[in-house]
């Protein structure tokens, strides 16, 4: 039998996968307690649940998520235990670095101060910056920091990138490690996020390292909101240091409708949707259906998560919904 967590979301296409196996929409705590006796799979359609570690994996030997992240899943019972975990890679990168893209040229343009000119019916010339050469940090090249890196060298941009340790890839060429993160800082015009939230990058970019980055730089974070201190940014951004911002992901998920965040000009909101084209939800099913297959078949999975090398994690703080 297959579990499909939900809690807040809607139900993706599962008619596929009730073809194939036994399957039970769970959303409450008591559904999940419920299920756990007769599954052996869970398929696990929102990121931000907190059933797992509210109630445990129980007799669980497979778990898959539709996200790419998995820090919902780093608890110790997991990461110490024989379940395979698997994410939906190859679904949201490429437009998680379209929107990248997307939000640099709003701001080398200054888009958003033409639309607010255009609805005061202003007609003000303004010169802007060229995209060609400028200068863009990605720190991290998972999957999503690739495809951002590679979109954003086809645009014209002079990439780096940092990872955990210095190396040589075949796509992206040097790696630099964390340990040149702050002065590599110093050299960006951009600084773009992609991270998975771990021990090591909860609250990496905090006021020093906000310090470090050029006057007038931009971020933008599009791997996991509590790698940023949301009030050490917008300090900095108050201050007249860091010149914007960009966020897809934020610590506290829905962002609470009095955060500050919300009333500044060179900040872009962004629902955590950098990801989602119209139709993911299918994808993402048709990618969980394939290792599904496999899985039947006694076949090695596909997009195996090695959580031990990501480590244990504290949850991430979700409001209960009202």
């Amino acid at each position: 039998m297959i579990a499909i967590v939900q809690e807040g979301r809607p139900v993706p296409p599962v008619e596929r996968l009730e073809a194939e196996a036994d399957v039970v929409v769970v959303r409450t705590a008591d559904e999940f307690r419920a299920a756990q006796p007769g599954a052996e799979i869970l398929f696990l359609n929102d990121f931000r649940t907190k059933l797992l570690r509210e109630v445990g994996p129980g007799g669980l030997r497979w778990i898959h998520t539709s996200s790419i992240g998995v820090d919902t899943l780093l608890t110790e019972e997991i990461v110490n235990s024989d379940i395979v975990v698997s994410n939906s890679r190859g679904v949201c990168e490429r437009p998680i670095a379209e929107w990248v893209l997307g939000v640099l040229l709003m701001f080398t343009k200054d888009l958003r101060r033409t639309i607010e000119l255009q609805r005061a019916r202003t007609w003000q010339h303004r010169e802007t910056e060229p995209l060609l050469g400028r200068k863009v940090l990605v720190v991290g090249p998972g999957p999503v920091g690739r495809e951002t890196v590679l979109l954003l060298r086809a645009a014209g941009m002079d990439v780096t990138v940092v990872g955990r340790t210095a190396r040589e890839d075949a796509q992206l060429g040097a790696i630099a490690p964390f340990g040149d993160l702050d002065v590599l800082l110093g050299e960006a015009d951009d600084v773009v996020l992609t991270l998975p939230l771990t021990e090591e990058t909860r609250g990496l970019f905090n006021a020093a390292r906000f310090d470090k980055m050029c006057p007038g730089a931009r971020l933008v974070n599009v791997g996991r909101g509590a790698v940023v201190v949301e009030q050490d940014l917008i300090d900095s951004i108050d201050a007249g240091h860091l010149g914007a911002a960009a966020l897809d992901v934020f610590e506290h998920e829905p962002l609470a409708a009095e955060n500050p965040l919300w009333s500044r000009n060179n900040i872009l909101v962004s629902p955590h949707a950098s990801g989602d084209l119209i139709g993911w939800r299918g994808r993402v099913v048709d990618s969980f259906a394939r290792n599904l297959g496999r899985w039947k078949a006694n076949e090695p999975l596909h997009d195996v998560v090695d959580l031990k090398k990501l480590g244990v994690t504290a949850p991430i703080l979700v409001p209960e919904k009202p």
